[in-house]
């Protein structure tokens, strides 16, 4: 059945690419030495909006790896870009190393025994004991806190695995709903920090790259940060309040002993310590460049010239850095093994979604003023930050049922459609749609790591309903706020 479903979609996804590719009119005109479309679409837009609808239809309802090679091969094929310009557009962008870069540090980092000892250190201080509320804060914060420098999906499946450990040290099973709130709150502050920080996350960096294609706007890590952390801070104390309102029997918290479970996990050896040293180089080396460029002199042009290299190299200095230093005789990151464990499926995905920005914003293909066209009448009599708030509430709605990557871009190139540079702060519009295409934690299709929980039976969307609409509801209050203040 689930093979004879999965066909059925692919029919499905083929006979919309035809369907497009026959209905959309072609009324478009290129003007090469202009680059410049008037008229609508052209027949290079028709052909890339009949590859493009399909390919969405089944991301979000079959796969997202071969699919997106198909994709990627189909897109030569469109003739909207060349064969190179879509290898170095999807493969090589920037995106892709990035995320193969800062995954090999969480390698390290996690075979160390560094995030489970910083995991442990938050929930064994003595404020905690004979605290259950005080407990879980402390245990949310430690994800939220560890989740702004390491991959999310990486991160979920570790504290997923430091979530059973401490309800078994507790007393608590599957279905209690002591246990499903600890999982509740890895989830919630899973969607946080997977769009609030830009550092080893692939959601900022791949909308980061569209921006600057699309655009022509530079937003830096330390110019994401300005706003995720900030953002990041309020959202953890919608989570506290979402996790309360699950209301757990919290009676057998009293068995939890903070000083046994210290024992079981060691102090760090050397090879933990180093790396976290070299792990927290690496953070510096990316968010400093953006704040000391402009101190003068020598000092400001040091700084300067780490800004110029960009937020990679400091990763790949580090992964050789880690490679070649050893201890017990084992180098501190087996970069072998690591690359064995990086997720090949989500890499190429994330190349393919980057390398569609471009056809997207080409003027060749005319979908920018076809978009434009089309929506402008629905918003005309509306205000620019008016156009914000009901993108941003349709993305809240769309994201907790499709990808959140797929709802970012496609409600990132909506806005840039109906908003022009000179209405509003477009880096900035840049960063708040993609905050809220990423509140996604309703349902099992929401993000990428959410069948982690769903799939595995730690949550169910009937038990977590409630406390999941509080966080969502919210959380487009805040981004309304956010935008009020920002934009």
């Amino acid at each position: 059945m689930a093979k004879n479903k999965e066909y059925i979609h692919y029919l499905i996804a083929l006979i919309i690419g035809i369907i497009l590719f026959v209905a959309l009119p072609a009324n478009g005109v290129y003007d090469a030495e202009a680059d410049v479309t008037t008229g609508g679409l052209t027949v290079l837009g028709v052909r890339v909006i009949a590859i493009l609808v399909p390919t969405l239809y089944l991301w979000l309802t079959t796969n997202s790896h071969w699919t997106s090679l198909l994709a990627l091969a189909m897109l030569v094929m469109t003739e909207a870009m060349t064969a190179n310009e879509v290898w170095a557009g999807s493969m090589g962008h920037f995106v892709v190393i990035t995320i193969i870069s800062y995954y090999m540090l969480n390698v390290a980092l996690r075979d160390t025994g560094v995030i489970n000892k910083i995991a442990i250190f938050f929930v064994t201080r003595k404020f905690c004991q004979g605290k259950p509320y005080a407990f879980m804060a402390m245990f949310f914060a430690a994800s939220l806190i560890i989740g702004m420098f390491m991959d999310n999906m990486s991160l979920a499946i570790i504290f997923i695995g430091i979530a059973n450990t401490l309800c078994e040290e507790i007393g608590i099973k599957k279905g209690d709903k002591f246990y499903t709130t600890m999982f509740l709150g890895v989830l919630l502050t899973n969607v946080i920090y997977s769009i609030a920080s830009p550092i080893a996350h692939a959601l900022p960096n791949i909308i980061m790259g569209s921006a600057a294609q699309q655009l022509g706007i530079e937003i830096t890590y330390t110019d994401w940060l300005a706003v995720g952390i900030p953002f990041a801070v309020v959202m953890y104390f919608v989570v506290l309040l979402a996790v309360r309102l699950m209301n757990p029997d919290t009676t057998q918290f009293k068995n939890f002993d903070p000083e046994a479970l210290k024992k079981k996990y060691p102090p760090l050896d050397g090879r933990g310590k180093f790396a976290a040293i070299v792990f927290i180089i690496v953070i510096a080396m990316v968010i400093l460049p953006s704040l000391l460029a402009n101190s003068g002199g020598s000092f400001g042009a040091f700084w300067t010239y780490w800004k110029t290299v960009g937020t990679v190299v400091p990763a790949l200095l580090a992964i050789a850095c880690l490679a070649i230093v050893k201890m017990k005789g084992e180098p501190v990151l087996n970069v072998p093994s690591g690359l064995k464990q990086l997720p090949m499926p989500a890499i190429i995905f994330a190349g393919t979604v980057s390398c569609f920005a471009n056809p997207i914003s080409n003027a060749n293909t005319g979908i920018k003023v076809w978009l434009s066209d089309l929506l402008q009448p629905a918003v005309a009599n509306m205000a620019p930050f008016a156009i914000v708030i009901v993108l941003m509430i349709i993305a809240v709605i769309m994201t907790n049922f499709l990808s959140n990557t797929v709802t970012m871009v496609l409600f990132f190139n909506i806005g840039i459609a109906l908003i022009s540079v000179d209405q509003m702060n477009m880096g900035m519009f840049t960063i708040i749609i993609s905050l809220a295409a990423s509140m996604a934690s309703i349902t099992p299709s929401a993000s990428v790591p959410s069948p982690l929980f769903f799939g595995e039976g730690y949550l169910n969307m009937k038990d977590t309903l409630k406390s999941n609409l509080v966080f969502v509801i919210l959380s487009v209050v805040v981004l309304i706020i956010f935008g009020a203040i920002l934009l």
